[in-house]
């Protein structure tokens, strides 16, 4: 059986930083650590309460889960 360790969650916002050379959007992304046990739903409400406060414009907002692998005997 296999469990799921460190499990952890990022909210991420990406902003349009300018444009390159081929015309094309640039994106940054801003990274804010949450609780894995948030539902989408509050992550997307936090997500569009920082959008809110940006300076650029918000290309979109992101949840990353993230965790390791270990093998239970």
């Amino acid at each position: 059986m296999t469990q799921r360790t460190n499990a952890a969650t990022k909210l991420q916002v990406k902003v349009i930083t300018g444009t390159n050379s081929q015309g094309k959007d640039t994106i940054a992304t801003r990274s804010f650590t949450m609780n894995p046990a948030l539902a989408n739903e509050d992550i997307l409400s936090i997500g569009r309460k920082i959008s809110r406060l940006q300076n650029l414009p918000v290309q979109g907002i992101c949840r990353q889960d993230t965790a390791g692998l270990a093998e239970v005997h």
